[in-house]
Formats: structure tokens, sequence, C-alpha cells
């Protein structure tokens, strides 16, 4: 918290937090109203993985790489975190 404080002196500086649990971080840190985001759907966490594996939008899949893409999108279980791994790439 006390690097956060620091951080007041630069104009127009934000800082995001994330967390997973509102009750912890967020709360503490809280200057604005926490904002909650709501989990995606297993269609959207499968269209950004997709978008992160092949980003041309035209690429044309196997049923192996939408199979097995579908199941990782379905373990994201909302968040998709995950989608930077995907491919090898960052």
């Amino acid at each position: 918290m006390s690097c956060l404080l620091n951080a007041r002196s630069t104009k127009a500086s934000k800082i995001l937090v994330t967390s997973r649990s509102n009750v912890s971080v967020s709360s503490i840190v809280q200057t604005l109203p926490t904002c909650v985001l709501r989990k995606l759907s297993e269609d959207q966490c499968w269209c950004i993985l997709k978008y992160k594996a092949f980003s041309d939008a035209t690429a044309v899949l196997t049923e192996d790489q939408e199979r097995i893409g579908r199941e990782i999108a379905k373990k994201c279980a909302g968040v998709p975190l995950v989608a930077k791994f995907i491919g090898g790439r960052d």
C-alpha cells in the first residue's frame, strides 16, 4: 500500500488493481467504487483464445484444433487469462 500512496505525486497517473476477491486487495486500495466484472461465456473465451492462437481471422482450423481450443475455453471458466500462452506468443 505504501508504494501506491507514493504514486499520487504524478499527475494523470492511474493504477488499476485487479483481484479475485473484492474483500481483500481491492477494498484496501479502493479510492473509486469497485467495478465487478462478470465472467465471459465459453464462446467469448473461445473467441479470445482463437484470436490469440490464430490472429488471422481467415485461418481455417482443423476439427481437432477447434475441439481442443473449445475444451481449453471451457476450462477457463469465464476467465481466459491463459490466452496469453496459446500458440507460444505473448
